[in-house]
């Protein structure tokens, strides 16, 4: 499993995915909060994609719900540096 970054229109969508399935959408930082974050030295969607590791840890998002497809293929997908990556998600 990992988190998985996906451009969209003024935003960034976070997503929970198992290889190129989307398994649950984990929520979105748009743009003018991202701007805002880099100014003061944050990153929005670092922060939400740790916050979002913690709670499928913990069990607080639900995954891999039956007859749920994708919105889009995962060809869209923004991968995180890998200096910002957490190996604790990350079992590929």
């Amino acid at each position: 499993m990992r988190v998985v970054v996906v451009s969209v229109p003024e935003a960034w969508q976070l997503w929970v995915c198992e290889e190129d399935q989307r398994l649950a959408y984990a929520g979105r930082v748009s743009v003018d909060d991202a701007i805002a974050g880099w100014r003061i030295g944050e990153d929005r969607v670092l922060e939400l994609a740790e916050e979002v590791k913690s709670n499928v840890l913990t069990g607080k998002v639900p995954i891999g719900l039956a007859g749920v497809e994708p919105a889009a293929p995962l060809d869209d997908a923004l991968p995180l540096p890998a200096q910002q990556r957490s190996s604790a998600f990350d079992e590929n």
